[in-house]
């Protein structure tokens, strides 16, 4: 029973290390970097209607897309002050990750060729469904380092921060923030408020600033 146990335990409790050290990496390297969030254009479910002659469903679901990209972009405006932000279209992010440029958006979501990313470490953010390792009992989960990753639906409607493979990151990296009913700047606040948070307990000795006593 008790090799049993052990064959159990110390594999989990090397994995939970692991996702620590890479986490407190992450965070590091982030509050010195950018977030680069990623805005969705819908661009196929759109040339399929259109294809189809419904261009009075194209366009609803354009217009629809750029009000909540507006509140997305704002949301981070006017909350987040981690790192740097810089938005794209989703469909640009292979284009960025190749070093294109000309392909950041301005603050009303128009291409802005004045804008080049200088940082030289980056993640990715984007408004989605979460499927990695995160409980549903949202962020007020405590025991985050004894969870490990799935490929479960956790939440369909979430502000969520991956790596440049566009794979979500792990716990104990706050890398989500659930969004209800499209407040997206509520949710945003969270999401920099816990890596503020996160920053201070892992990283820094400085003294906590009120987001990070949230």
């Amino acid at each position: 029973m008790r090799l049993l146990f052990l064959l159990f335990f110390v594999p989990c409790f090397l994995l939970a290390q692991s996702n620590r050290t890479i986490a407190i990496q992450q965070i590091a390297d982030l509050k010195s970097g950018a977030l680069i969030v990623r805005l969705k254009t819908n661009d196929k479910s759109v040339e399929a209607y259109r294809r189809n002659g419904r261009n009075d469903v194209a366009d609803r679901i354009i217009a629809d897309r750029k009000i909540q990209n507006q509140k997305i972009v704002d949301a981070f405006r006017s909350r987040f002050d981690f790192c740097k932000v810089y938005f794209i279209y989703a469909s640009s992010t292979n284009q960025v990750l190749e070093g294109t440029t000309g392909l950041f958006l301005n603050d009303a979501m128009e291409p802005d060729t004045s804008i080049v990313i200088k940082e030289s470490y980056f993640l990715l953010a984007e408004y989605g469904t979460v499927t990695a390792n995160m409980r549903g009992d949202e962020y007020h989960y405590k025991n985050v380092d004894k969870t490990e990753a799935s490929s479960n639906t956790t939440t369909s409607s979430a502000i969520f921060i991956s790596d440049t493979s566009l794979t979500q990151l792990k716990e104990p990296f706050p890398f989500y923030q659930t969004v209800l009913l499209e407040n997206y700047t509520k949710a945003v606040d969270r999401l920099n408020s816990a890596l503020h948070r996160f920053y201070f307990n892992r990283v820094s000795n400085a003294k906590p600033t009120d987001k990070q006593k949230k």
